[in-house]
């Protein structure tokens, strides 16, 4: 399927082979290039990079070889060989695998180690010092290098001038490669360079993605396929390893075609790890604690999922949204029975022209609660997490270093609530919904639900975060509707106090983070 066209893209973003046209200079993959570039010109010697399955060392290893053989000048100087598997069993598989790569023609008298080696050290010193070029051989999956080939290439790099190695090595390797440097000192002695490729962080990884989309989408047109909580769930589940980015968003690519979406929010991602076997979805949902304070510094775009019909009575949500939306004061309140449509109009009308929009920044923390008289931590995490385990309050201990026991914590002390995120979207999908109260100050609307909540045990807790309202606290009615004439019906039921300042939305969508876990309840997700 040329799934590409249906998305307004000329060709494959996220292919799985390592395309040149798509290599992403990130900061870390740019400067081990440019390092190992200069190295090799300066003729040092030995050069090893290190690095996890997946942070594009075999991408590296090609960049490195169309670097010398891009221009004219660097095909005359410089020739690269590669070594993909040394996986040898002897030294003479070893031998004749590098003599075959430089193009030593074979001979019956290559019968042991010693000539094999003597021809080599022949081949090097005509290329290094007759026709004065620099030969480089580059070995992939170094880490498979058995001792007696670490021996030989300790004995290449002997073979020199008195200004320069006669033969470049740049070995790619994995982690273990690092005790085999441990286990041969006089191997390791001699690396001029020595590179530890790490991962890519949340902007690196936000940028690869967008620059492969852009370099598969029509000249103009690149669409954008995620959200920035995609993103977000995007950076999570892959931690900022390329080969994995590149896997799970060909899936969610898939995804978006197979549900007709045109972005992936982030619960379409997530839903896509699932069928990714490379990437580990065992505690998936409690990474965002582990990194959120990293990522506190972008900005994570989301979008509430504000009503589409033309008829909503309260309307104090339209007037909030819009104020942020617009930067402006939210000063002039809405009459109950105002449709949205009017309310914007209305909110329009008072502003001459548009401003750029106000994001918020995602927080590491929910929040910080005081704790009141009778309250109790156990108490609190459940109606701010619903249900929780031992790992949750676990990672909440690790937030409160200066509460010493929270099983017997005191009237007065305050409580740090890390942002964790909800395994699902805790509201139910294709229904209106009826949001009795919401703010930004956590003790208020906390307080409010405690008043009410033994009166109406059909009022929810919940907390949310989106980039334009920011950390909301809110309380909502357990059910969904199936139109807005019950949802108002239900509405005009509640106590006044609540009846006034609530609201009707609609159509809850992939765009907002929640922090709540209602398993066992109506909200939850099937």
């Amino acid at each position: 399927m040329d799934y590409f066209r249906i998305l307004n893209l000329n060709k494959e973003p996220f292919s799985n082979s390592p395309e040149p046209g798509f290599f992403f200079q990130s900061m870390k993959h740019l400067g081990c290039l440019q390092k190992m570039e200069l190295s090799v010109r300066l003729r040092r010697g030995l050069n090893v990079v290190i690095g996890d399955v997946g942070t594009g060392k075999t991408t590296l290893c090609r960049q490195l070889i169309l670097k010398f053989s891009g221009s004219e000048n660097d095909g005359n100087e410089i020739e690269t060989h590669l070594l993909m598997d040394p996986g040898f069993t002897n030294p003479i598989e070893f031998l004749t695998a590098i003599a075959i790569s430089f193009g030593i023609p074979a001979s019956q008298s290559f019968e042991s180690q010693w000539q094999f080696k003597e021809n080599i050290k022949k081949y090097l010193l005509q290329k290094g010092i007759d026709e004065d070029k620099t030969v480089v051989l580059i070995i992939d999956e170094g880490q498979k290098l058995p001792d007696f080939c670490i021996e030989i290439l300790r004995e290449f790099l002997n073979y020199e001038t008195n200004e320069f190695k006669l033969l470049q090595i740049v070995i790619f390797a994995q982690r273990e490669f690092e005790q085999t440097l441990k286990n041969h000192n006089n191997f390791a002695d001699r690396v001029n360079l020595f590179y530890y490729l790490k991962p890519l962080n949340f902007r690196e990884t936000l940028g690869m993605v967008r620059y492969r989309i852009a370099k598969a989408g029509n000249t103009g047109k690149s669409p954008s396929l995620f959200t920035y909580p995609g993103l977000c769930a995007l950076y999570f589940a892959t931690k900022g390893y390329p080969r994995k980015i590149v896997t799970l968003c060909h899936q969610v690519i898939l995804a978006l075609i197979i549900q007709n979406r045109s972005k992936a929010g982030w619960f379409v991602v997530r839903s896509c790890v699932k069928r990714v076997s490379v990437i580990h979805k065992k505690g998936f949902g409690w990474i965002m604690a582990a990194t959120i304070t990293a990522l506190s510094v972008v900005l994570i775009s989301s979008a509430f999922f504000l009503v589409e019909t033309a008829d909503i009575k309260p309307a104090k949500t339209i007037q909030d949204m819009e104020a942020y939306r617009k930067k402006i004061p939210a000063s002039k309140p809405v009459e109950p029975g105002l449709t949205q449509k009017d309310a914007l109009q209305e909110t329009a009308a008072q502003i001459p022209g548009e401003t750029p929009v106000q994001e918020k920044i995602m927080p590491d923390l929910i929040g910080k609660f005081t704790i009141r008289d009778g309250e109790t931590a156990w108490g609190i995490l459940k109606d701010f997490y619903g249900d929780f385990d031992n790992e949750l309050f676990k990672k909440v201990v690790l937030a409160n270093p200066h509460i010493k026991n929270l099983n017997k914590i005191t009237t007065g002390e305050v409580l740090n609530l890390p942002a964790i995120s909800a395994e699902s979207n805790p509201l139910p999908l294709g229904k209106y919904l009826v949001r009795v109260a919401a703010d930004e100050n956590i003790q208020k609307i906390y307080e409010l639900y405690n008043e009410y909540k033994q009166l109406l045990p059909s009022l929810e807790f919940l907390p949310y975060w989106n980039r334009t309202e920011g950390m909301v606290f809110a309380i909502f009615l357990k059910d969904g509707y199936e139109n807005t004439d019950s949802a108002r019906s239900i509405i005009d039921k509640l106590p006044q106090p609540l009846a006034l300042n609530a609201s009707i939305l609609g159509k809850s969508d992939d765009e907002t983070l929640f922090f709540a876990d209602k398993k066992d309840r109506r909200f939850r997700t099937k």
